[in-house]
């Protein structure tokens, strides 16, 4: 059986990062599978899924990427996953949250969700607005199975005194 790298990046945000950590894995035969990157203040920071072919393994995968990790300034993990999803149960809402920033906004709301079993698959969360009145914007792909929020986001609302959305995903969209 092949084996499934997760490999996580972060450095100070240039141009090619992606490139050069792709080349590295094509060199190494490897098929990139889910992506994450983003620029979190002026850092870069990916998480890459990567099926390795049959005789290469987690080690051959972190030599190979060791020197992207120096050319490019990268801290470059690399651990291995099963490659079974088991009983994963796919994300079917999308949760957004936006309001007045404030600390506790991202845990209140997790912690909420966990508590109903609900798994988070994706989270985006970011600050806008003017100086002085910035505006928390948090989206949340999640997999609510038959968990029912209806009475958890009206408790978010009133605690935090933000907006807050829930709408179901087409899976064939994803």
């Amino acid at each position: 059986m092949n084996s499934v790298v997760v490999i996580t990046a972060v450095g100070q945000d240039r141009p090619g990062i992606v490139a050069a950590l792709a080349k590295a894995m094509f060199d190494l035969g490897g098929n990139l599978d889910d992506a994450t990157m983003t620029r979190l203040h002026s850092a870069f920071a990916t998480m890459v899924s990567a099926s390795l072919p049959a005789g290469v393994n987690v080690d051959d995968c972190r030599v190979a990427l060791a020197p992207v990790a120096r050319e490019m300034g990268l801290t470059v993990t690399v651990q291995e996953v099963s490659g079974e999803d088991g009983q994963e149960i796919p994300p079917d809402h999308l949760l957004t949250v936006y309001g007045a920033d404030k600390a506790g906004i991202v845990f209140e709301v997790t912690a909420r969700l966990a508590e109903r079993g609900v798994n988070i698959t994706d989270m985006d969360t970011r600050l806008t607005g003017a100086p002085g009145s910035p505006i928390y914007v948090m989206v949340l792909e999640v997999a609510c199975g038959d968990a029912d929020l209806a009475s958890e986001i009206e408790t978010l609302r009133k605690t935090l005194g933000v907006d807050v959305t829930v709408q179901s995903l087409d899976a064939e969209a994803l």
